[in-house]
């Protein structure tokens, strides 16, 4: 049966293409929709409002956890970082990166020994003075009551260190080879 009736809208198309609505159509059309609440652009009006009211709040929402998240290490409730860090943790982060600045100061000294005299000791008394000012720096972060502070700057001055180590054994590199 629902075969018949689509075949014969099909076949007849143009009859049904060609007739207006019957007196009165759009005014009983309108009462249907204004009977149900709302038109069907009314309610895709709210929709798109509240689709875009949601959005904007979510944005907000992921913004404001993303930079609690970065920029707000202590929130409160939660233990203070610089308790979370230990002496034994301080000490490790020391030794492991003092350990670089020695493999870098002997690689250095043994590229020393193949240069002259002078770039000797001059570069002798610049790497006594990096050790010296690293001793002292160290001593002093040890005695910071915040050990999350006293650990962050203790990175930043041996990955300064290191990399001012390099550099001097990378231009020492390119005239001798240890």
């Amino acid at each position: 049966m629902e075969k018949d009736r689509k075949k014969y809208i099909e076949d007849n198309r143009a009859i049904f293409d060609d007739e207006n609505p019957q007196e009165g159509h759009s005014a009983r059309f309108e009462a249907l929709l204004n009977k149900q609440g709302e038109t069907p652009v009314k309610k895709r009006t709210i929709r798109k409002n509240l689709i875009a009211i949601i959005s904007v709040a979510a944005s907000i929402a992921i913004l404001v956890f993303v930079s609690s998240k970065f920029y707000m290490p202590y929130m409160g409730s939660e233990k203070p970082i610089e308790n979370s860090i230990t002496i034994d943790e301080f000490q490790a982060t020391n030794d492991y990166y003092n350990e670089q600045m020695k493999e870098q100061i002997a690689d250095i000294m043994c590229k020393l020994a193949n240069t002259d005299s002078e770039n000797q000791a001059q570069l002798t008394a610049d790497l006594q003075k990096i050790v010296d000012n690293n001793s002292k720096f160290v001593s002093e972060m040890e005695n910071n009551d915040n050990k999350e502070i006293a650990m962050r700057y203790l990175v930043k001055h041996y990955k300064a260190n290191i990399e001012a180590l390099e550099n001097i054994n990378e231009k020492l590199g390119k005239h001798t080879k240890c």
